[in-house]
């Protein structure tokens, strides 16, 4: 059976496989091109927890758990430690070397350079370890004869203390910044080290979160995918999640417990608009092998929360303040195919790992289905939210577009809690303005409505003012630009500057 272990930058997907002598190999799979490639097989059966290539694939790091069958391996690496890093020259296979022989559990990372930059000659990893803190190795590579790649002073490797401390730390293998959460004594810090490619990390984010991690052990994500001890963790750590969307949204997804049975809690901290909301959701039907964790999913303009067999609600990052662009799906309409198992994570956008199967699935909303519960939903919640779904995701099918204008025709009548034509005017215009100039989305409605007292049957809310994360940055592009200017708009302009139907009704007159 083929096992995923990690997701590089670009999607290059490494993953592992028994032979048949139970040698243990591993190869790389590319997105982009659809190929494989073997990179490098081990004469026993290991237990990998994680494993990293660099950029040039010259380099594979790989940690994993030794067994005492392993002796002779462990008499060869000269450890007789229960876990193990190794750093392998691979280009061609060449030496292998020991990073760290402890008997507390590591995770490696190589970092990637920026598209087009050629850094054939130096490497930069990541080591985690469970001892709470995480540690940059930067390796010099040099060509000798035959075009082998060697590393250069392999007993000497300048190393860097990244992070201390921690409690959860969380890697974005796409943007290159690691999450990372520092208990206090009675909150928690959220924190963010961002990578550039010149070689130097900056912490360039805090925000302070009112998360308990008394007690708490370790949880690493997206560091490697050890199934095993996944499913040891899971009940004493931190369930939680970092996202980001293009729009500059910062999204942290946390599982709370709750002391009622049959009652699911989750937070939802929207850093980007300074506040958080708690859901509590009243399961109707349970049975005690079916309660499983909340896994939490990033589809860019919206966050799921997904329990199987349960419920799925979709969150908008951009707009979360009304709950009318908020989608709980239940029963059938809740259902993803194939991820009916708790254990899932998202690695990138728009896709999930099942961490126990270990198989990766891209994810997105199906635009038959979204038209079908439109068609069938019989709450005005229900339809409002699946009416904004809908026009964000057709803005660009005619086709489908005009199924809902038909559907809007035909049920005029039907929706008592607002009007579907003027939403659908002011969402529509919404969608196509807002991409074309910039911070237009901050000004514009969205929504005819200025509140919405819509009760989605069996889920409350409740929404708290947070203190808005701290950003360090200068020159910064991109998502780090985008984050800052939505902080602004928090800060200085929302409610203020924001349409007010008043205003324009005062205007009109």
């Amino acid at each position: 059976a083929l096992y995923i272990v990690n997701v590089e930058r670009n999607g290059k997907i490494i993953y592992t496989w028994k032979g048949n002598q139970r040698n243990t190999h591993i190869g790389l799979y590319d997105l982009q091109t659809k190929q494989n490639e073997h990179l490098y097989m081990f004469e026993k059966d290991l237990r990998i927890i994680s494993c990293s290539v660099n950029s040039e694939r010259t380099l594979l790091a790989v940690s994993f758990r030794q067994y005492p069958e392993e002796e002779r391996v462990s008499r060869l690496l000269q450890s007789v430690s229960k876990y193990l890093a190794l750093l392998i020259e691979i280009h061609p296979i060449n030496n292998v070397r020991v990073l760290k022989a402890v008997d507390s559990c590591v995770r490696v990372q190589f970092l990637y350079p920026a598209e087009g930059r050629n850094t054939s000659t130096e490497s930069r990893l990541l080591l985690v370890s469970e001892d709470k803190y995480i540690e940059q190795f930067d390796i010099h590579v040099v060509a000798e004869e035959e075009q082998k790649m060697v590393i250069q002073n392999p007993g000497q490797l300048p190393r860097a203390r990244v992070a201390d401390d921690l409690i959860w730390a969380q890697w974005d293998m796409m943007e290159q910044r690691l999450f990372y959460i520092v208990p206090k004594e009675s909150t928690s810090t959220l924190k963010c080290v961002q990578f550039y490619p010149d070689e130097n990390f900056n912490s360039i984010l805090e925000s302070h979160l009112d998360i308990s991690v008394n007690g708490t052990q370790l949880k690493l994500v997206n560091f490697g995918y050890d199934y095993c001890q996944d499913r040891d963790v899971a009940s004493k750590s931190l369930n939680l999640q970092v996202f980001t969307s293009k729009a500059g949204g910062l999204c942290v997804c946390c599982s709370l417990a709750s002391d009622i049975p049959d009652e699911i809690m989750y937070s939802i901290y929207f850093l980007h608009k300074g506040y958080n909301k708690t859901f509590k959701v009243s399961l109707e039907r349970t049975e005690s092998h079916q309660l499983k964790e909340v896994a939490f999913m990033n589809l860019d303009y919206y966050v799921a929360a997904y329990l199987p067999g349960q419920f799925l609600h979709l969150l908008n990052i951009q707009h979360p303040d009304l709950l009318c662009y908020s989608l709980f799906l239940t029963g059938e309409d809740a259902r993803i195919d194939k991820l009916q198992n708790c254990s899932i994570r998202s690695p990138l956008m728009s896709t999930v790992l099942d961490c126990h199967a270990g198989s990766m699935y891209a994810v997105s909303i199906s635009d038959s289905a979204l038209l079908q519960f439109l068609q069938n939903s019989k709450r005005d919640s229900e339809r409002l939210a699946a009416l904004h779904c809908a026009l964000l995701h057709f803005r660009h099918m005619e086709h489908l577009e005009m199924q809902v204008i038909w559907w809007i025709s035909e049920n005029l009548s039907t929706c008592h809690s607002f009007d579907p034509i003027q939403e659908f005017i002011i969402a529509s215009l919404y969608c196509r303005m807002c991409p074309e100039t910039h911070n237009l989305d901050k000004l514009l409605p969205y929504t005819s409505l200025l509140d919405w007292i819509g009760i989605i049957p069996g889920v409350t809310c409740a929404t708290d003012i947070i203190s808005l994360p701290v950003l360090e940055f200068q020159n910064s592009k991109g998502f780090w630009e985008k984050l800052n200017s939505n902080l602004e708009s928090v800060k200085y302009a929302e409610p203020h500057l924001h349409y007010h139907s008043n205003v324009l009704r005062r205007e009109w007159r």
